[in-house]
């Protein structure tokens, strides 16, 4: 029976890698040799193929039995990333979204940040921004550099958001949590974040870069329409009181929420959907209020006066 068990705790991996895919074949390709290239080999990998109808199915093959295969209709990433979390054996589910890649080191750095701070719920990695390859050729592994807080709610004094590709996150955390939302929305790993608010432990990474963000066209947050979804998935879970920490922690949890509504705002006054916009002020101004964001309370309704002139002039005009 103790053999057994040591054999058991032997077989399970430290991460659990979460790829969901949706016809990015070729960019899959690359994420894949990326996580095969780990120098960390402690790991399985988990690919979801969200309904894609290109060849994803031929890359996935070329891999064998290193990767196991779920396939499922087209429902969004979030539900994609919540079958592979049924299906995963490892201690933490490291995520990495099909359009981006790790260094060598990254695992590694995941390993030694978990074990240097008795195993956290949640780690958030650094990113890399880079449109090609070449702009990555001269990074390299730096001395790890950490900051730690009790729960991910006491990080909220500044902004610490690099996308669901840093999120290193312990499995029964994010099963507690609820995993992700099915809900074809973009923002659906901010929503996570927030449900996550206060399991025991959170680390930033500071140095190294840990993952490379692929800045394209195709990338799912040039979506606004998803993306004004997923934030009002925000508004409205605070407003049910379905994020932890209670009435005491409601400003940390709007001090982060604002950092992500303020900038979807300003950019539906850039597309034109003014009233998108405009509600998505009304909804959040007690919360901006309270945070004494007093610059974002007064400019806004300017520019989007400023906004509807300039599209009355334009229409005139045309």
């Amino acid at each position: 029976m103790g053999d057994d068990l040591v054999s058991a705790a032997m077989s399970t991996p430290l991460f659990s890698v979460v790829i969901p895919t949706y016809n990015r074949a070729e960019l899959l390709r690359t994420t894949l040799e990326s996580v095969f290239s780990q120098c960390c080999r402690d790991y399985e990998v988990i690919v979801v193929d969200d309904g894609s109808s290109d060849a994803t199915t031929q890359v996935v093959a070329a891999y064998g039995a290193r990767i196991c295969y779920l396939r499922q209709h087209h429902q969004g990433p979030g539900a994609a990333r919540n079958l592979a979390l049924a299906s995963t054996h490892g201690r933490y589910a490291a995520f990495l979204d099909s359009d981006d890649l790790w260094f060598p080191w990254s695992l590694q750095v995941y390993a030694e940040v978990i074990q240097a701070n008795a195993e956290p719920a949640f780690v958030a990695g650094k990113p890399r921004r880079f449109s090609s390859s070449e702009e990555l050729i001269n990074v390299q592994r730096v001395s790890t550099v950490t900051e730690s807080f009790r729960d991910y709610l006491a990080s909220a004094e500044q902004w610490r958001w690099w996308s669901v590709s840093s999120f290193v996150i312990r499995l029964d955390a994010i099963r507690s949590a609820g995993g992700f939302t099915s809900s074809p929305v973009n923002g659906e790993d901010a929503d996570l974040a927030l449900k996550l608010g206060i399991a025991p432990g959170f680390v930033q990474v500071l140095a190294p870069d840990t993952f490379a963000y692929r800045e394209h066209p195709g990338s799912a947050v040039s979506d606004l329409e998803k993306t004004i979804a997923g934030t009002w998935l925000q508004v409205s879970s605070e407003r049910a009181n379905d994020y932890p920490g209670g009435i005491n922690r409601a400003l940390e949890r709007w001090r982060i929420a604002t950092r992500h509504i303020r900038p979807v705002s300003f950019e539906c006054l850039k597309r034109g959907r003014f009233s998108d916009g405009w509600a998505l002020y009304c909804a959040t101004f007690r919360w901006h209020l309270r945070l004494f964001r007093m610059k974002y309370l007064l400019a806004f309704p300017l520019l989007l006066l400023v906004s509807l002139v300039f599209a009355d002039g334009l229409g005139k005009a045309q």
